[in-house]
């Protein structure tokens, strides 16, 4: 198939030599010459040739009848455009389902290390109807999971059978003697003032509304009498202190926002070069956040079959007034303090201490109370102990 565009027309005419003549005179290069009577002749020419002729033919008759190469290729496509697109599918749809993970077996007696090691599969995507993973993956897994789990895992082998992972594993045996908690003081991890102490064992030094010094020790693991330590324990328990930070917050007048909408879309998509062409959305959104998951990518040519998740945004220009914008950067401050608390932590109080504006935005500093746990721990050295011993005796 030639790489050009080629065409075969048909003349018909009195004297089709006469006519050829003319268009091997044009310098119009004829590629293929076949004679059907002393009246019609067949020939090929390549297809950019065609409008010159035309416009010597005259009282002859001309027309196409037969194309090849590129127009012909592409003749063929438009009428078989469907066919072409589901054997794509087609053959899409069949490497995926090959290599796709319909079971993954984990083998051993425990249910605690089965349970490990499923969670861990999960979190490296070798679950059910996750792609399988290349040799390099496998063995990348298997060493982040051994060195993860060191302590419970001597061994592990992951054997894909057809669309199953079967996976071996042998436990590591320890000693089953345990070691002994060390003996400890729960001190104060930061500068604050004590809201609430929950001690479990130890003695307690600092009570609530008592100002503590990071490293300050709350609960004693040292248990005394008259000065004379008498025993010693790793102290246990939760300490919650008022604590303080000052957050700096920036916030522009004019503000360009993407809100989403709260609707979600799960859309298969075929990645061709760079042209991404969604199949089957019937919920197209005009603007959107996407995560992209790959299903099933071919390392010979540059096509991929994506799972994208997507959220619908919409977008929103605001100008704030400078109150607004007040109001915006103390929103943002307490936002930024919540995601360093837990769900027993609490912000108590927000106060705004300066405010300042530069190039077309608001600055303002706030300091900022917050109920928080503040329990950390110290370890009892042996000289700590030798010197309470001591003492009585001095």
């Amino acid at each position: 198939m030639h790489l050009k565009s080629v065409i075969k027309i048909r003349i018909t005419g009195k004297n089709t030599n006469r006519f050829l003549r003319k268009i091997i005179n044009k310098k119009i290069e004829i590629l293929e010459i076949n004679e059907i009577d002393y009246k019609t002749i067949d020939i090929k020419i390549y297809d950019k040739d065609y409008d010159e002729i035309i416009k010597l033919k005259t009282i002859y008759e001309v027309e196409i009848i037969d194309t090849y190469g590129y127009k012909k290729l592409k003749k063929i496509i438009k009428l078989n455009k469907y066919l072409i697109i589901f054997i794509i599918i087609g053959f899409i749809i069949l490497l995926f389902l090959t290599n796709t993970i319909f079971e993954v077996e984990v083998i051993h007696n425990d249910k605690e290390i089965r349970k490990i090691l499923t969670q861990e599969l999960d979190k490296y995507g070798i679950k059910k109807f996750n792609m399988v993973k290349n040799y390099h993956q496998i063995e990348k897994i298997k060493e982040n999971i051994l060195k993860d789990y060191k302590d419970k895992i001597e061994w592990l082998e992951i054997e894909r059978i057809g669309t199953k992972y079967v996976v071996r594993v042998e436990e590591r045996i320890l000693n089953s003697k345990k070691e002994k908690t060390e003996l400890r003081h729960v001190v104060a991890k930061k500068n604050a003032i004590i809201k609430d102490v929950y001690a479990e064992s130890g003695d307690v030094l600092k009570r609530k509304n008592d100002y503590v010094k990071k490293g300050d020790i709350i609960i004693s693991g040292t248990i005394s009498l008259n000065e004379d330590v008498k025993s010693s324990l790793p102290a246990k328990g939760v300490v919650y202190g008022e604590v303080w930070y000052n957050v700096k917050v920036e916030m522009p007048y004019y503000n360009y926002e993407k809100i989403k909408t709260g609707k979600k879309n799960n859309v298969i998509t075929l990645k061709i070069l760079n042209h991404r062409f969604e199949l089957f959305n019937f919920h197209k959104y005009k603007t959107k956040d996407i995560k992209s998951k790959t299903l099933l990518k071919s390392n010979l040519i540059p096509i991929s079959l994506n799972k994208e998740f997507q959220e619908e945004t919409v977008v929103s220009e605001k100008v704030y007034l400078k109150e607004e914008a007040i109001s915006q950067t103390e929103k943002k401050a307490k936002e930024e303090i919540q995601k360093k608390l837990d769900e027993k932590e609490k912000i108590i109080s927000i106060k705004k201490l300066h405010v300042s504006e530069n190039n077309s935005k608001i600055i303002v500093d706030y300091f900022v109370t917050v109920y928080k746990n503040i329990t950390d721990y110290k370890s009892i050295s042996m000289e700590e102990l030798d010197v309470r011993n001591s003492e009585p005796n001095q």
